[in-house]
């Protein structure tokens, strides 16, 4: 998939409830990307975020879908960003 920018990024699925995002290595996006923590917490958890947005998109948020599934949980990686979904 492309973003508004034009990167290229992808989500690929590791079971049945959690997904891989990735954007191209190097890619402008990643570098300017902002996350942001889960309402009511103090400092950033990076094992529990509460959005990501690369420059360019997608917006991912806990509570938005993936592939009809609700997102539950996000957290940073060296990948790029693990997404877990509702069962």
């Amino acid at each position: 998939m492309r973003n508004r920018n034009g990167d290229e990024y992808w989500f690929n699925q590791i079971d049945e409830n959690r997904w891989q995002f990735g954007m191209i290595e190097g890619c402008f996006s990643m570098k300017h990307c902002r996350v942001g923590g889960k309402e009511g917490q103090k400092d950033i958890d990076y094992n529990d975020l509460g959005f990501f947005d690369p420059s360019g998109g997608p917006f991912v948020s806990v509570g938005s879908k993936l592939f009809g599934k609700e997102i539950i949980k996000l957290a940073s990686n060296d990948l790029g960003f693990l997404i877990t979904v509702a069962t």
